[in-house]
């Protein structure tokens, strides 16, 4: 008899003792009365083999250097996807080291020397979740002068192998913000990059993720990411950067990533970018990114879109909030919390207790989220995409909705 049998064997015999013997218990037990038990009576004991319930749809999280401290809350469940944030270029595709004066590059600091760092990727590999670095290019004349120089390219590339070799990871994210427009030959070259570094990581690492991050405005303005169309055929995804449609230095307060109200209080909104995405793009390649954080304004009355005033160190200035941040605001000013039903975000006035000065703030809470979220999964796109991991600290709610979006 052949080992493996006779190991099957002595498995069923055991099992059909423990079968009789646990009968003869119950039926020993008195009417009434109950077994106590290990498990719970809702719990199937073929439960217990089943696997974890992994998110649906992809949830690709940014982490910046700045957060990497905020490891303690990064709930890797909820997650497919985590891009370092991350290495800055030079034009001759070299990764910065060290600023203008000499300083250390926090990023290239932390990618290098980290042990948070590192244990944020062995737990990501731990529990399934794809682990990315991210290129910076957010200089527009070094973008213009890598972009045009081909030999730069191999340069970079072979740059980024020996990082991900050194961190024994595969995926690539790619992050070229040009200040101004650009023009259309440079968005070509670009769609042209990232083609070569997908195939070539490919050969490298035989299925490298590489996603490209782009602007919402991308095909309505000459963005550096204008080619859609190609671009979505080049890379393995598409991360829009679902947000900053009002600025710190907008004229008037507004909504960070607003789902409607175009023509109105903004001359672009979600639900229309969403739409022109899927006219060159297919719905598998495009995530949605979503601001975990809200702008704070000083404004000249408490109305809603209240105009912005310029700022001074008497008055204080307009500046970006992390979620948790916000929170803090909430709590510390007990505001009315109010709905814009254009943009479907929240947001508050109140008068702050140094400046005596009237400020506003629109950010994003499990609400307007969930509004968002309920347009990717209409729309079947290929997930969300969250700028940034550790924005919202120790609260847990942000993470509570994704599960119930995307993984439940």
């Amino acid at each position: 008899m052949k080992p493996e049998t006779k190991l099957a064997l002595i498995i069923i015999f055991f099992g059909v003792i423990l079968g009789i013997t646990f009968t003869h218990i119950m039926r020993s037990i008195p009417r009434g009365r109950s077994l106590l038990s290990p498990f719970s009576k809702s719990v199937n004991i073929f439960s217990l083999f089943k696997k974890k319930e992994r998110p649906k749809r992809i949830i690709y999280g940014y982490l910046p250097y700045w957060t990497i401290e905020k490891k303690e809350f990064l709930q890797y469940d909820k997650l497919t996807d985590i891009a370092y944030f991350g290495l800055h270029i030079d034009k001759d595709g070299n990764f910065l080291k060290v600023d203008v004066e000499g300083n250390q590059i926090p990023g290239y600091l932390n990618w290098k020397d980290s042990p948070d760092l590192d244990e944020i990727i062995k737990k990501s590999k731990e529990e399934g979740v794809r682990f990315a670095l991210t290129i910076i290019s957010h200089v527009d004349e070094v973008s213009d002068e890598f972009l045009n120089c081909r030999e730069c390219w191999d340069t970079l590339l072979e740059n980024i192998k020996q990082e991900l070799r050194f961190k024994d990871i595969t995926d690539l994210n790619m992050n070229f913000e040009y200040y101004e427009y650009t023009e259309n030959s440079q968005h070509k070259l670009y769609q042209e990059l990232i083609k070569y570094y997908n195939e070539e990581l490919d050969k490298e690492f035989g299925d490298s993720f590489v996603v490209v991050a782009t602007f919402a405005d991308s095909l309505v303005k000459p963005r550096v990411t204008s080619d859609i169309d190609n671009l979505s055929k080049s890379a393995d995804g598409i991360f829009i950067m679902g947000y900053d449609f009002h600025r710190p230095t907008s004229d008037n307060a507004g909504p960070v990533a607003p789902l409607g109200g175009i023509g109105i209080h903004s001359d672009y909104d979600l639900k229309t970018m969403v739409k022109d995405y899927l006219s060159v793009s297919p719905p598998n390649k495009l995530i949605m990114g979503v601001p975990y954080y809200g702008y704070n304004w000083v404004v000249e009355t408490d109305e809603e879109y209240a105009k912005r005033i310029e700022g001074n160190d008497n008055s204080g200035y307009s500046m970006s909030q992390a979620y948790e941040e916000v929170m803090e605001v909430i709590l510390e000013n007990d505001p009315e919390i109010m709905w814009d039903e254009l943009g479907q975000t929240p947001f508050f006035t109140y008068t702050s207790e140094e400046t005596d000065q009237i400020r506003e703030v629109y950010y994003e809470n499990s609400q307007s989220l969930e509004a968002k979220y309920s347009l990717i999964n209409e729309n079947n796109l290929a997930g969300v995409g969250i700028w940034a991991l550790g924005y919202d600290g120790g609260y847990i709610e942000l993470w509570d909705l994704l599960y119930e979006k995307f993984v439940k």
